[in-house]
């Protein structure tokens, strides 16, 4: 039985020195690839054996052979050997190197270690791109979130966003909101507004001080999200829109409650910027000043038409007559829009004659038809009246023909003595009004010359209407 054990150990070293003859052969055939692959059967889990292996490679040169095979996990060798080869692909082959360091679990080697290596390797080429990537994963290993957000934002990486919100990495970008910005405004921005709670708007407009530009992006979003939040920022966004995003003034003056008006048409007016001006001289009341405008700069008389109209103001029909009344264009336009607003014989009576209008026939012939329309439409208007009328008419004497209940419980509104008699035996004399008050006879003035009929006293001191009597009960 002895014999036979030990005849089974003698089997297995003489199979593991046969391995190890084998690879020595490949060696030394420079079959380097079959050799370092073979080692992952013949080593086995024999740590020692690996890194003896590993070493022998190292003295050949044949480091990089070897690496794909390197056990990761049972066994795992001493870090010095996974640094030593990392070491070698970092003087020779970057690429490789960072293939090494996304593929091998972090905790096989010295991160530190590794990190100034690359560090030092940096110094010589600062722009290579593959090793301020794979220095930024090790950084993000090391948890060192801080320096690798910097590397990809230098990089303009794609992942930057996602990091920032895994790693809730807010509170290291404070001060690289100007580096985020730069990579992507749109995305930059929707994130430091979701996350207000984590970067005020303060910081982040402080931040931006000196890159307006990027400013105006960021207090756009915002009122666009929200027309109050930024509300202590509108009178710098005026300035903003103005430099950087004209077409997006106007509606911000229209939605912006907290904008100072002065403010707003002294920039304005310095940039020249006639329809900002014109709503802003219109919303501060000098609507005069608005349609000369209007019509002095702009020359629309159509745009002059649509402000007279939307501001309903007969001084400025008035006005934008008389500007008009030498001008054949803008009478034109006047005859064909301000039958609807304004009598057509002010303007027409006005007209000297000689003058030539282009499309008078056609222009007349529209007043002509907005009169009839206007004719058409007061008439439906006065039966749909007339109608309403005598149907609220029939409605009302049919509910003051209805009965009223009298009783005990009612009260004279002039003596506010019970309505009724205690003593049932005993005369009375009730008045009922449609309006349901109720009086003594002998409680309400009596009827004269001057006023015949008698009316509910109540009502008509409230000026509610007199409201004639409906019902008079006698005993």
């Amino acid at each position: 039985m002895a014999a036979e054990i030990s005849q089974k150990n003698i089997k297995r070293h003489k199979i593991l020195d046969i391995g190890l003859a084998y690879i020595n052969h490949l060696v030394e055939k420079g079959e380097y690839d079959i050799a370092a692959r073979k080692c992952q059967r013949i080593l086995g889990k024999n740590a020692a054996l690996w890194e003896y292996e590993v070493y022998k490679f190292k003295e050949i040169g044949q480091l990089k052979a070897i690496s794909p095979y390197l056990p990761r996990g049972d066994p795992v060798l001493k870090p010095l050997i996974y640094e030593m080869i990392l070491h070698e692909f970092l003087e020779t082959d970057y690429e490789g190197f960072a293939t090494l360091i996304r593929e091998w679990p972090g905790d096989l080697y010295n991160n530190s270690v590794i990190v100034q290596a690359v560090r030092d390797h940096l110094k010589k080429d600062s722009q290579n791109r593959t090793l301020l990537q794979t220095l930024a994963e090790l950084y993000t290993y090391d948890k060192n979130y801080g320096n690798a957000l910097e590397i990809y934002l230098t990089l303009r990486h794609k992942d930057v966003f996602q990091l920032i919100h895994k790693h809730n990495l807010f509170s290291s970008i404070k001060d690289k909101i100007v580096l985020l910005m730069d990579f992507d405004s749109e995305k930059a921005v929707d994130m430091l507004l979701d996350n207000e709670d984590k970067i005020s708007i303060k910081k982040v407009v402080e931040e931006l001080e000196d890159r307006p530009e990027l400013q105006h992006v960021y207090l756009h979003k915002l009122f666009k999200r929200d027309h109050h939040k930024g509300q202590c920022y509108h009178e710098k966004q005026i300035s903003l829109y103005a430099e950087y995003d004209r077409p997006n003034l106007l509606p911000f003056l229209r939605d912006s409650t907290h904008c100072p008006l002065e403010k707003a048409l002294e920039i304005c007016q310095q940039r020249n910027f006639v329809e900002e001006t014109v709503y802003l001289l219109s919303r501060m009341g000098n609507s005069r000043s608005a349609l000369k405008m209007i019509m002095e700069e702009l020359h629309d008389v159509d745009k002059a038409i649509e402000f007279a109209k939307e501001q309903d103001d007969g001084e400025l029909w008035e006005d934008l007559i008389l500007y008009s009344i030498d001008k054949p264009p803008f009478i034109t336009g006047l005859l064909n829009n301000i039958g609807t607003h304004v009598d057509p014989i002010l303007l027409i009576h006005r007209i000297k004659e000689g003058m030539e209008i282009p499309n008078l026939r056609d222009s007349l012939v529209k007043i002509l038809q907005d009169y009839n329309l206007q004719i058409l439409l007061r008439e439906g208007c006065k039966k749909i009246l007339v109608a309403d009328s005598l149907s609220l008419l029939k409605k009302m004497h049919r509910t003051q023909m209805k009965g009223i209940l009298v009783d005990e419980e009612n009260i004279c509104e002039s003596c506010l003595s019970p309505i009724l008699p205690s003593d049932a035996a005993k005369p009375f004399s009730v008045v009922v009004f449609h309006c349901r008050h109720m009086f003594h006879k002998e409680c309400l003035p009596v009827p004269s010359m001057t006023s015949p009929a008698q009316f509910c006293n109540i009502c008509s001191a409230k000026h509610r209407g007199p409201g004639s009597a409906i019902l008079e009960m006698k005993k």
